[in-house]
C-alpha cells in the first residue's frame, strides 16, 4: 500500500471516529455537589450522577469504597463516604471508573452495557458492536502514551470495519490494519497518524 492509499484511508476513518467520540463529549456529568459532616463526606447528587451514567449505583459506590479504601453507603440520592474527601478526588474516580466501566474502547461512546460472557464480565458497546473485557483503571493508564509513527506495536483487532479493513484501539488511537482478521494479534508498523487515528500495516502475525 503506498503513501495515496494511506491518505485515503486515514481520510475515510475520520468521519467516522469523530462522529463517535463526540457522544462522549455530549455525556456531561454535574460536578459533585459536596457537603462535609464532621469526617463525613456527603455527595448530595449522587443518583443524579449515577442516572447519566446509566450504572446500578452498588456497582459505582462499590468501586469507589475500593478505591477510596473506606466505607461508604447510599442513603436516599445521596452517597456518604466515611471520610474528608476533596471533589477533586472524587472527580478523578469517576472519570476512572467510566474509563474501565462505561466508556466503549473501541469507540469512544458511552452507550454500552456491561454483561457477563462465561465467567469474563464483557463491556459491549451499542453503538460499534464491539465487545471488550472490562480492563480496570490501573491497566489503561499507559493508554496516556502517545504512539508515534515509524515504531512498533503489538495491538489485538477487535473488529472488521465496512471496507473490511482491520480495527484495533491502543493507547486512545484507532488503528485501521489492512489484511487481517478480528481476533488476530499482531505487530504493525505505524504508516501514518492523524488526530486519534493511525494507519498501519502488519510487520508480524506471530505477535
Amino acid at each position: 500500500m503506498d503513501i495515496n492509499d494511506y491518505e485515503k484511508l486515514l481520510s475515510k476513518a475520520e468521519p467516522v471516529l469523530s462522529g463517535s467520540n463526540k457522544n462522549q463529549e455530549r455525556l456531561q456529568i454535574p460536578e459533585p455537589d459536596i457537603i462535609y459532616e464532621g469526617k463525613v463526606t456527603i455527595i448530595r447528587n449522587f443518583m443524579d450522577m449515577v442516572d447519566l451514567i446509566n450504572r446500578d449505583p452498588k456497582h459505582i459506590s462499590k468501586f469507589l469504597m475500593t478505591e477510596f479504601g473506606i466505607g461508604v453507603n447510599i442513603s436516599g440520592k445521596r452517597l456518604i463516604i466515611n471520610r474528608k474527601i476533596s471533589a477533586d478526588q472524587i472527580n478523578t474516580k469517576i472519570r476512572q471508573y467510566m474509563d474501565s466501566f462505561v466508556i466503549c474502547y473501541e469507540c469512544n461512546s458511552p452507550d454500552t452495557d456491561i454483561q457477563k460472557i462465561g465467567r469474563t464480565n464483557v463491556l459491549v458497546c451499542k453503538a460499534c458492536g464491539a465487545q471488550h473485557p472490562i480492563r480496570i483503571a490501573s491497566e489503561t493508564a499507559h493508554e496516556d502514551e502517545k504512539i508515534e509513527e515509524g515504531k512498533m506495536y503489538t495491538v489485538q483487532i477487535s473488529r472488521i470495519g465496512a471496507s473490511g479493513e482491520g480495527r484495533a484501539f491502543y493507547r486512545g488511537y484507532n488503528i485501521f490494519v489492512p489484511g487481517v482478521k478480528k481476533g488476530d494479534v499482531v505487530k504493525v508498523h505505524i504508516k501514518k497518524i492523524r488526530n486519534n487515528t493511525a494507519i498501519a500495516e502488519v510487520v508480524d502475525r506471530s505477535a
